[in-house]
Formats: C-alpha cells, structure tokens, sequence
C-alpha cells in the first residue's frame, strides 16, 4: 500500500504524481537554513523528500532548467515560473521533491526543526520554530540543529543561543547599504534606508497585517505601513500561500516591502525588472514575480495596484547581516500571510505560535 502525493508548480507545467511507501511515512525532515540554499532560492528554509528509487522521474516530460549548486547536487526549477522543484544528487543518483508545491504533506512530512543553523549567524527562522503539535494532538519541541540533522549532528548548544546576530558581526555590516544578489550572481542589486521618497508609495494593507478573507485592504488615510522602527527599517513578513509555494517551491515565502524608489542597480541606477539573468513571470493577472533564469532564485513580487512597493524575497539579503536581517527588517509576528491556505499546517502554526511568542518576548523587554 501506498500513499501518494501530487506536486504542482505555479504555472502547472510541472506536475508530478509520487507514491510513498505507507511504512515509510511519515518521513522526518528538518528546514535547511544555509546560506546557499536561501541564496539559490530566496526563501528562509527549503525542504525536499527522498523519492523512492522504485519510482522512475523523466524530467524530460517537463519544462525544467538545471543548476549545479556543488558537483554533487543538481537542482531543477521550472523554466517558466521558477518553481524549485527537484534535487538529485549525484552520489548515489537519487530524487528529491520540494515539499512546497504538495497538495498536502500532513500525515507525510513529519517536521523535526531546523539544520545549518549556525549558517544564519542569528537563528534565522528556527527561532521562531520551538514546539509542534504531532498528528496524536501532543506538543513536541523541535530541534536546532549547528549543521547536518543526521549521525548524530550537533545540536545548538544552551550557552549559545544563535538568537540574535553576535556583536562581533555587526561591523561586517554596511549601515547604508544592504547588497543583495542570487546564488549565481546573475542578479544583483542593493537596498537604501527609508527616506522621504519612502513615504510617496500608496498601497493597500497586505493580507500580513489586514487577513483579506476577514477584513478590507483598504488603506484611505495611506499610512505608510511598510516603514518601521521610526521609519528607519522595512517590514517583514512570512507567507504560505498558494502562489508563493508554488513558484517558490518551498513552505515559507519571507518578504521584505521594500519601495522601489529604495532598490537600485549595482551601479547606482534604478530597479531594471530586466536586470541581468532576471526573468518575469505573471502569477497571476496584473501580478508578477521575478526569479533568476540561472540559479532559480526568487527575487521581486509587485502588482500593478501598489506599483512603487516591492516585495523583496528575504533569502538573498546579504548573509553577513545574519538571516533575519534586522537591522534593516522589523518582523510582523502577529500572523503568517495567508495562513488559512497552508497545506503544511502543523508547521505554519507552530510559526505563528513562535513569532507572537517572539513578539511578546521583545515588546516585554522594552
């Protein structure tokens, strides 16, 4: 007996049925939080399955475009909407599946934590990520892995949180400027602080802070929601939604709402959607999202209602600022965006019961 599952991506042109053994399921696995992966991807932590080896993949049948991240893992994302997909490795010619694209993984994904964790320099999402509700209705915590989750990896230790961006990092940092680029360097830009230009976007409130199957975006006295902390930061916000799983290929879509008037070339020149390797694709009508035709990185989301504010995915803000970024991003913890159409949805509420944890955390310190 079998229990299968269903991958699609954004566009639909990769479609793909697996079957897993019902002895094998559910199947453990922790988010990678490394540097490369959120770089080749965009995200905040990707995931991928084992595929059986009995269970034959022809990636012919599909429209997909390849990139080596090392000489022994080949990646694979959707030529039209940049969908990371697959995974082989080449030791032993085995398949991987991107979770984000399943029609569902409860019951099959069993989520343990997170791995690579001292890649983040301050935790990345894994402090966000302490307990989980198991299918038998019970809390289990989980895990924070220093680097690989198998053999016995190293978990991070008590007297080294990995919860904040250390001290002796921060003059790494660039105060003004915030680079960030893809994995294969294809694509890369920088981000300014908040100024006055800032402030002349108009939008209506995202489903992060204003749930749209309860309340109405609207935004008439146009207050300027993205700027924070003084307006001297951008906000931030993870999302679980349908489009954003399937073009991303993974759970958890971090986004940064950035103006465009705040986004330039490395020269110094303004956002150019036809930067470099940058590729266009319109998820949806007048909505489109940008993802490196190289490496397969996701990069911009903007829409023609709020032409002047981008969503910047988070993955590719420069590492050396730690994952979270935040000394540029103030995080939203009251809810993951679109959290009602989460497929994974033992996962994402274990998010938003530590983001408000978080948040409460960090308002009761003052």
């Amino acid at each position: 007996m079998t229990t299968s599952i269903t991958s699609t991506c954004g566009c639909g042109s990769f479609n793909l049925k697996v079957d897993f053994p019902n002895d094998s399921v559910p199947l453990d696995r922790g988010l990678c939080l490394c540097s490369s992966c959120r770089r080749v991807t965009g995200s905040c932590g990707v995931s991928y399955i084992i595929v059986s080896s009995n269970q034959a993949i022809d990636i012919t049948k599909f429209k997909l475009t390849s990139y080596e991240t090392t000489d022994r893992l080949t990646r694979y994302f959707c030529s039209t909407c940049g969908a990371h997909v697959l995974v082989k490795v080449s030791r032993n010619q085995s398949w991987h599946l991107a979770t984000g694209p399943w029609d569902r993984t409860e019951g099959i994904v069993n989520w343990i934590g997170s791995k690579w964790v001292d890649n983040t320099l301050d935790g990345g999402v894994s402090i966000w990520l302490k307990e989980i509700v198991g299918p038998d209705g019970k809390k289990k915590p989980m895990q924070r892995w220093l680097l690989q989750d198998w053999n016995g990896g190293e978990l991070v230790p008590d007297h080294i949180p990995l919860n904040t961006l250390p001290e002796e990092k921060k003059f790494l940092t660039n105060p003004r400027k915030l680079e960030a680029q893809c994995h294969c360097g294809g694509v890369k830009f920088y981000i300014t602080r908040p100024n006055e230009e800032s402030k002349k976007a108009k939008s209506p409130f995202p489903d992060l802070m204003v749930p749209y199957h309860s309340h109405s975006p609207e935004n008439p006295n146009n207050e300027t929601w993205w700027l924070r902390d003084n307006d001297t930061k951008y906000l931030a916000g993870t999302c679980t939604c349908r489009s954003c799983r399937a073009t991303s290929g993974f759970e958890i879509q971090p986004w940064a709402f950035i103006p465009k008037c705040n986004v330039f070339q490395k020269d110094g020149s303004p956002i150019d959607f036809n930067l470099g390797t940058m590729k266009s694709y319109e998820s949806s009508k007048d909505i489109w999202r940008e993802f490196c035709r190289v490496c397969g990185a996701n990069i911009f989301w903007h829409c023609k209602e709020r032409p002047e504010l981008l969503d910047v995915s988070v993955g590719l803000l420069d590492p050396k600022e730690g994952a979270r970024v935040e000394s540029w991003l103030d995080w939203w913890t009251g809810r993951c965006s679109f959290s009602e159409d989460a497929v994974s949805t033992s996962l994402v509420a274990a998010l938003e019961r530590g983001l408000k944890q978080w948040g409460e955390e960090r308002a009761a310190e003052g």
